[in-house]
């Protein structure tokens, strides 16, 4: 099966959904997650699919959803997992995505701001490692498992912030203003406000134990 890239777009803060899906809708399918589907609705005349037991949504919304998604699958309210994690799974079992971007993650609700900062010890989550982002037009989070990368610098983008979910062992960071070598942290540390080196417009990370999540950000403009 050939590799594809998906935008799920979940239930969050639809400020910068707009223009995020028109950046991407060309090259992306597109999902929407419970009430994320219905933002897809009213801005697509078409979408690959809508997932969720979609109990924010009313009656005639629920048919303009069922009307613009390709595919549409009502979950029951109570279960298990979250209509996200149900978005996820679908778009690795249909799609086996080289990436997946999640916009609508950020702002809303708190308490589902942080089950989307927890899909980052979700084992379909954990295998994707780095290629999960969570987005908005002045934020972008990855998820890392142990190991060595490189990440390109967001021409949009001005900082870059090292979060440990966990406890991380022997944290090196080349290629940035505040560099690391081999540092432990025996618990969940903030490393924020980091950038590239000037001029450069790629860094390089490495971690042996432990779960990392990296943001590159930027101030709103006012």
């Amino acid at each position: 099966m050939q590799s594809e890239k998906v935008v799920i777009v979940v239930g969050g803060d639809q400020t910068d959904v707009d223009a995020l899906v028109q950046r991407y809708s060309e090259s992306h399918r597109l999902i929407g997650a419970d009430r994320g589907a219905l933002a897809l609705a009213e801005l697509r005349t078409h979408f690959d699919a809508a997932i969720g037991d979609f109990d924010s949504v009313t009656p005639q919304e629920m048919e303009e959803i069922k009307k613009k998604s390709r595919v549409c699958r009502i979950l029951p309210a109570q279960k298990d997992e979250t209509d996200t994690e149900a978005a996820i799974a679908y778009a690795i079992e249909t799609f086996n995505p080289e990436e997946i971007i999640l916009l609508g993650a950020f702002g809303g609700r708190l308490d589902h701001l942080m089950s989307n900062l927890w899909l980052a010890f979700h084992p379909l989550v954990k295998e994707m490692a780095g290629k999960i982002s969570l987005m908005d037009l002045h934020n972008t989070l990855r998820f890392y498992m142990p190991g060595s990368y490189a990440l390109e610098k967001e021409s949009d983008k001005k900082y870059l912030s090292f979060i440990g979910m966990t406890p991380i062992e022997k944290l090196t960071l080349t290629g940035v203003v505040y560099p690391l070598n081999g540092k432990d942290y025996d618990y969940p540390i903030a490393l924020v406000s980091n950038e590239f080196e000037e001029a450069k417009a790629e860094m390089h990370f490495s971690f042996e134990s432990g779960l990392l999540a990296v943001i590159q950000s930027a101030d709103k403009r006012k």
